[in-house]
């Protein structure tokens, strides 16, 4: 057995072993010069602020990698465990380390250490640590058990394995012998797996794709092994199954070769390409095509031509992903948002994948606004993070956002041809499995939601968003005398008509039949939107809160589009509100609401309002509550009594 090298682009060499016995041959990295492809004009300068700001995110988690109290040959970003949490956040940034040591303009004062350095000193002691307390290995973490064979630990030895790719030549034999196991083990795992399926609440298609990745990298990483027939049609059975619909059971469309009914394994996205995660239809879960169809730089970086599986339905997911995209970068959230609100620098790498990778003519004019927040973002801080800490609380945030803008830098280095030519999405667009009616006009984005949450939501169109998803948007809540938590709500029947806007009936159930709202939302193709609700009693109820018409405002001092307070005016009078402060307005007979000079709500009717300052952060935001209908006196209502009643206009105000 004895060392060959291959000549990468850039002069450095990939050692491979040969030899009848060689467990560790990693395949090439594509020869020669990156993509001469076309692409827009002003790619070279947003790849050269990508790559700095992968330096910048380096260096400030070079900060926080330490030594094993174990063994201080080792090293490790967080605390020795062998969960999620502490795994996760360690592959990442591992994959994100390799990646600046072998790609790219590297600059030592920017990252805080030289390329020999970060590799002797970090990189290295970070895989021993990585491939030791694999469950192939000869340790277990700190917590006494070893990370593998876990629900998502395919998708930390992904990173892993890239990030060894990238750096094969510069790691000892016996460390690459060591990844090759953890790789192999991890793939092993779904060779002979059907791939899971669900529709409702819990989709499997973000784990289904997370497991595709593996297979993938195991292949790069051992192109050689006896094993990787299997591998290459495990990953196509795995990477095919994480989008499909239900209309596929039926489809005699060709998917490599072969009748897609026939490779049918069950659904996880709906037949509108919308899909359920964490019970709600849910923008950042249809993102994660991204794991699949991202394997597509394995490919390229070794000139082989990806399986159709991994685009198969991508297109469609990302058509709903652009009329819910918003100026920053960020997404509008029919159906409410349970993770970290300013995500939007994180979806580059969706869009830039799909200008790259899916011929998509509309992703590249998407990139640009995320890579402008990302760079404004991590402006704030010297260290080189893009969030603050009070911004996450998600412990792979970071190192989330590292690894994928690696992946953004190398989509558009190693890449097809890059279409720019994006229309705006303006219209309605009628989610029917989703249970969503979404209107993009110019001056706001009107969702109106029926699913698994119900909510009504007004989003002016700027880079200040001014309003929150909170999950009772528009509807707002009823609690009872003597009870601590709200009324549930549900939707009975919903009926809706389009015409240049739309016009959403919604007959609403609060708790087991006590209460009725019927509302009436229309949207308007000039960004107004009309909200009329009667709320009533099924049954004789004692309420002690009526809160109706809500609009979550958000008001952050840390987030880079907004100023740390809002300008509330009630009929001309304003007032500042602190972020934070915990200040409660009240206005009853007010007949003009105004936020910031942006939200205008008017009523011909007296309003009996209350705006409620967030006092602290939720789901790492800060989130204000205007409710334009508010009672908090305890009153008894007979049945078919009209406990409140609504009939508001809401516009932004012209910049």
């Amino acid at each position: 057995m004895r060392p060959r090298c291959v000549l990468l682009a850039g002069g450095l060499c990939l050692a491979i072993l040969v030899g009848s016995n060689a467990p560790t041959a990693a395949a090439p990295l594509a020869v020669g010069p990156m993509s001469d492809a076309p692409a827009p004009a002003d790619l070279p300068e947003i790849l050269d602020r990508l790559y700095v700001s992968i330096e910048g995110q380096a260096r400030h988690l070079l900060t926080h990698v330490d030594p094993w109290s174990k063994d201080r040959a080792l090293k490790l970003l967080t605390r020795s465990k062998h969960g999620e949490h502490w795994i996760r956040p360690n592959t990442g940034a591992f994959a994100a380390f390799c990646f600046l040591h072998r790609f790219g303009p590297y600059d030592a004062a920017r990252v805080g250490a030289s390329r020999e350095t970060l590799l002797d000193e970090t990189i290295i002691p970070m895989a021993r640590y990585l491939v030791t307390t694999h469950v192939t290995g000869s340790r277990p973490t700190g917590d006494g058990d070893p990370w593998g064979d876990q629900w998502q630990s395919a998708h930390w030895a992904h990173m892993l394995a890239r990030g060894a790719w990238w750096v094969w030549g510069a790691l000892p034999p016996d460390l690459r012998d060591g990844m090759c196991r953890v790789i192999a083990h991890e793939a092993d795992r779904f060779v002979d797996l059907t791939p899971p399926h669900n529709l409702v609440d819990d989709t499997k298609a973000e784990e289904n794709a997370w497991n595709a990745q593996v297979l993938s990298t195991a292949v790069v990483l051992m192109p050689e092994d006896p094993r990787r027939p299997d591998w290459d049609r495990a990953f196509q059975r795995w990477a095919l199954s994480s989008f499909l619909r239900p209309a596929d059971a039926t489809s005699d469309a060709m998917v490599d070769g072969r009748p897609l009914a026939d490779q049918f394994t069950g659904a996880n996205i709906y037949d509108d390409f919308t899909l359920e995660n964490h019970r709600r239809v849910h923008p950042d879960y249809m993102a994660t095509f991204l794991l699949s169809m991202g394997c597509v730089i394995d490919f390229a970086m070794t000139g082989r031509i990806p399986p159709e599986a991994v685009y198969h339905n991508a297109a469609g997911i990302y058509e709903n992903l652009k009329w819910f995209s918003l100026p920053s970068g960020g997404f509008v959230y029919p159906n409410g948002q349970d993770w970290e609100l300013f995500r939007d620098p994180e979806w580059l790498v969706v869009h830039v994948l799909m200008a790259a990778h899916g011929g998509d003519p509309d992703a590249w004019a998407l990139a640009r606004p995320c890579i402008d927040t990302q760079d404004k973002m991590q402006a704030r801080d010297p260290s080189g993070a893009v969030y603050l800490d009070n911004e996450f609380f998600f412990p792979s945030t970071r190192t989330d956002q590292v690894y994928y803008s690696v992946l953004a830098w190398l989509f558009a280095q190693y890449r097809n041809p890059i279409i720019d030519a994006t229309r705006p999405r303006l219209g309605v667009l009628a989610l029917e499995h989703g249970r969503i009616l979404l209107h993009r006009t110019p001056a706001a984005v009107h969702a109106v939601s029926w699913g698994p949450e119900t909510m009504i939501q007004f989003v002016p169109y700027r880079l200040d968003r001014v309003t929150s998803p909170h999950p009772s948007s528009g509807v707002g809540h009823i609690r009872l005398a003597g009870e601590k938590d709200p009324l549930p709500v549900r939707a009975r029947n919903v009926a809706v008509s389009r015409d240049d806007g739309f016009t959403a009936d919604l007959d609403l159930i609060y708790g087991d039949d006590l209460v009725n709202a019927r509302w009436r939302v229309r949207s308007t193709s000039d960004g107004v939107m009309h909200w009329r609700a009667t709320i009533t009693a099924l049954a004789d109820v004692e309420t002690a809160e009526i809160a109706a018409g809500l609009i979550g405002v958000l008001n952050n001092t840390l987030w880079i589009y907004e100023r740390g307070a809002r300008t509330l005016a009630v009929d001309g009078a304003k007032r500042t509100l602190a972020c934070g402060s915990g200040e409660e307005v009240r206005a009853d007979g007010a007949r003009v609401v105004v936020i910031d000079g942006v939200l205008r709500v008017e009523s011909e009717a007296p309003l009996r309002m209350r705006y409620k300052t967030a006092a602290a952060p939720e789901r790492a935001r800060f989130t204000d509550e205007l409710h334009l209908v508010y009672n908090d006196a305890p009153a008894t209502w007979p049945k078919g009594a009209t406990i409140a009643e609504l009939d508001v206009r809401l516009s932004t105000v012209p910049q």
